[in-house]
Protein backbone atom coordinates (compact mmCIF):
# COMPACT_ATOMS: atom_id res chain seq x y z
CA UNK A 1 0.00 0.00 0.00
CA UNK A 2 2.73 2.12 1.07
CA UNK A 3 4.74 1.62 -2.60
CA UNK A 4 1.42 2.34 -4.42
CA UNK A 5 0.79 6.23 -2.67
CA UNK A 6 4.54 6.41 -2.93
CA UNK A 7 4.76 5.84 -6.73
CA UNK A 8 0.99 8.19 -7.47
CA UNK A 9 2.88 10.79 -5.35
CA UNK A 10 6.18 10.05 -8.10
CA UNK A 11 3.86 10.17 -10.97
CA UNK A 12 2.38 13.15 -9.83
CA UNK A 13 5.43 15.39 -8.84
CA UNK A 14 6.86 14.46 -12.36
CA UNK A 15 3.69 15.72 -14.16
CA UNK A 16 3.65 18.83 -12.58
CA UNK A 17 7.46 19.43 -12.71
CA UNK A 18 7.15 18.53 -16.79
CA UNK A 19 4.01 21.05 -17.04
CA UNK A 20 6.16 23.35 -15.16
CA UNK A 21 8.53 23.14 -17.71
CA UNK A 22 6.39 23.55 -20.82
CA UNK A 23 5.73 27.10 -19.19
CA UNK A 24 5.99 29.52 -22.53
CA UNK A 25 6.82 33.29 -22.70
CA UNK A 26 5.08 36.01 -24.74
CA UNK A 27 7.28 38.40 -26.68
CA UNK A 28 6.22 41.39 -27.84
CA UNK A 29 7.40 42.92 -30.83
CA UNK A 30 7.15 46.69 -32.06
CA UNK A 31 7.01 47.56 -35.24
CA UNK A 32 7.19 50.36 -37.43
CA UNK A 33 4.15 52.58 -38.91
CA UNK A 34 3.70 50.87 -42.35
CA UNK A 35 3.21 47.40 -40.95
CA UNK A 36 0.43 48.86 -38.63
CA UNK A 37 -1.48 50.34 -41.10
CA UNK A 38 -1.22 47.04 -43.00
CA UNK A 39 -2.41 44.85 -40.19
CA UNK A 40 -5.15 46.94 -39.60
CA UNK A 41 -6.17 46.32 -43.15
CA UNK A 42 -5.59 42.28 -42.99
CA UNK A 43 -7.69 40.07 -41.24
CA UNK A 44 -6.95 38.85 -37.48
CA UNK A 45 -5.53 35.64 -38.66
CA UNK A 46 -2.99 37.00 -40.62
CA UNK A 47 -1.97 39.66 -38.18
CA UNK A 48 -0.94 37.06 -35.86
CA UNK A 49 1.30 34.97 -38.92
CA UNK A 50 3.00 38.59 -39.13
CA UNK A 51 3.22 38.47 -35.08
CA UNK A 52 5.00 35.02 -35.21
CA UNK A 53 7.09 35.54 -37.85
CA UNK A 54 8.69 38.55 -36.40
CA UNK A 55 9.74 36.56 -33.29
CA UNK A 56 10.91 34.06 -35.47
CA UNK A 57 13.44 36.64 -36.85
CA UNK A 58 14.12 38.11 -33.94
CA UNK A 59 15.21 34.83 -32.40
CA UNK A 60 17.26 33.75 -35.00
CA UNK A 61 19.03 37.35 -34.38
CA UNK A 62 19.64 36.67 -31.19
CA UNK A 63 20.99 33.46 -31.81
CA UNK A 64 23.66 34.07 -34.60
CA UNK A 65 24.83 37.12 -32.40
CA UNK A 66 25.57 35.60 -29.17
CA UNK A 67 28.81 33.25 -28.87
CA UNK A 68 28.97 30.56 -25.96
CA UNK A 69 32.57 29.52 -25.50
CA UNK A 70 31.74 28.09 -22.00
CA UNK A 71 32.65 24.55 -21.73
CA UNK A 72 34.76 21.69 -22.66
CA UNK A 73 36.14 21.35 -25.96
CA UNK A 74 38.77 18.50 -28.03
CA UNK A 75 40.93 18.96 -30.42
CA UNK A 76 39.52 17.51 -33.79
CA UNK A 77 43.22 16.75 -35.30
CA UNK A 78 44.72 15.33 -32.63
CA UNK A 79 42.45 13.87 -30.56
CA UNK A 80 44.88 14.13 -27.52
CA UNK A 81 44.10 18.03 -26.11
CA UNK A 82 40.89 18.96 -24.26
CA UNK A 83 40.25 22.64 -23.73
CA UNK A 84 37.97 23.87 -20.83
CA UNK A 85 36.75 27.00 -21.14
CA UNK A 86 34.90 28.93 -18.00
CA UNK A 87 33.21 32.39 -18.19
CA UNK A 88 34.36 35.39 -16.14
CA UNK A 89 33.19 38.83 -16.53
CA UNK A 90 31.81 40.06 -19.58
CA UNK A 91 33.55 38.55 -22.71
CA UNK A 92 36.67 37.65 -20.69
CA UNK A 93 37.60 33.66 -20.28
CA UNK A 94 39.55 31.30 -18.11
CA UNK A 95 41.43 29.11 -20.78
CA UNK A 96 43.01 25.79 -19.84
CA UNK A 97 44.32 23.25 -22.64
CA UNK A 98 45.79 19.80 -21.63
CA UNK A 99 47.84 17.85 -23.74
CA UNK A 100 48.37 14.01 -22.91
CA UNK A 101 51.47 12.63 -24.28
CA UNK A 102 52.07 9.70 -22.79
CA UNK A 103 50.67 8.16 -19.42
CA UNK A 104 53.19 9.55 -17.13
CA UNK A 105 53.28 13.29 -18.84
CA UNK A 106 51.54 15.63 -20.46
CA UNK A 107 51.63 19.57 -21.14
CA UNK A 108 49.01 22.33 -19.83
CA UNK A 109 48.29 25.62 -21.27
CA UNK A 110 46.64 28.48 -18.68
CA UNK A 111 45.54 31.94 -20.09
CA UNK A 112 43.03 34.19 -19.82
CA UNK A 113 41.15 35.67 -23.16
CA UNK A 114 38.83 38.60 -24.05
CA UNK A 115 36.11 37.68 -26.71
CA UNK A 116 35.60 40.28 -29.65
CA UNK A 117 32.27 40.33 -30.82
CA UNK A 118 33.43 41.81 -34.42
CA UNK A 119 36.35 39.65 -34.96
CA UNK A 120 35.21 36.21 -33.14
CA UNK A 121 38.66 36.06 -31.87
CA UNK A 122 39.32 35.28 -28.09
CA UNK A 123 43.13 36.63 -27.89
CA UNK A 124 45.57 36.45 -24.64
CA UNK A 125 48.79 37.77 -22.98
CA UNK A 126 49.44 36.00 -20.24
CA UNK A 127 49.60 32.32 -21.40
CA UNK A 128 51.62 29.60 -19.32
CA UNK A 129 52.91 26.67 -20.85
CA UNK A 130 54.08 23.94 -18.76
CA UNK A 131 54.90 20.15 -18.95
CA UNK A 132 54.08 17.80 -16.24
CA UNK A 133 55.96 14.76 -15.70
CA UNK A 134 54.58 12.33 -12.85
CA UNK A 135 57.52 9.55 -11.78
CA UNK A 136 56.64 6.07 -11.61
CA UNK A 137 54.85 4.67 -8.54
CA UNK A 138 53.38 7.61 -7.00
CA UNK A 139 56.40 9.55 -7.40
CA UNK A 140 56.24 13.52 -7.34
CA UNK A 141 55.31 14.79 -9.96
CA UNK A 142 57.38 17.40 -11.77
CA UNK A 143 57.19 21.12 -13.23
CA UNK A 144 58.89 22.28 -16.87
CA UNK A 145 57.60 25.72 -17.29
CA UNK A 146 58.28 26.29 -20.96
CA UNK A 147 56.95 30.02 -21.18
CA UNK A 148 55.13 32.51 -19.43
CA UNK A 149 53.00 35.61 -20.82
CA UNK A 150 52.63 33.52 -24.05
CA UNK A 151 50.15 35.33 -26.95
CA UNK A 152 48.19 34.46 -29.66
CA UNK A 153 44.47 33.81 -30.36
CA UNK A 154 41.65 31.60 -30.83
CA UNK A 155 39.32 32.32 -33.83
CA UNK A 156 35.47 31.45 -33.94
CA UNK A 157 34.39 29.85 -36.79
CA UNK A 158 31.59 27.70 -37.83
CA UNK A 159 31.33 26.49 -34.42
CA UNK A 160 34.84 25.64 -33.96
CA UNK A 161 38.17 27.23 -32.63
CA UNK A 162 41.17 27.43 -34.33
CA UNK A 163 44.41 27.90 -32.06
CA UNK A 164 46.90 30.67 -33.62
CA UNK A 165 50.12 31.05 -30.84
CA UNK A 166 52.43 33.89 -31.61
CA UNK A 167 55.42 32.09 -29.62
CA UNK A 168 54.31 28.03 -30.19
CA UNK A 169 53.68 27.03 -33.48
CA UNK A 170 53.18 23.59 -32.80
CA UNK A 171 49.90 24.34 -31.11
CA UNK A 172 48.55 25.84 -34.62
CA UNK A 173 47.29 22.82 -36.06
CA UNK A 174 44.40 22.36 -33.38
CA UNK A 175 41.10 22.67 -33.79
CA UNK A 176 38.94 22.76 -31.10
CA UNK A 177 34.96 21.67 -31.45
CA UNK A 178 32.63 20.48 -29.05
Amino acid sequence: MKNKIFAILLSLTLVLALAACHKTETVEVSTTAPVVTEAETTTAAETTTAAEKTTRTVDKTVIMNDVNLVGTWDDKMSQRATMEIRGGKGKHYQIHVHWGSTAYEADEWTMTGTFNDTTNELTYKDCKHVTITLDDEDGPEEEEVHYTNGTGKFIYKNGELNWRADNDPDVNACVFAR
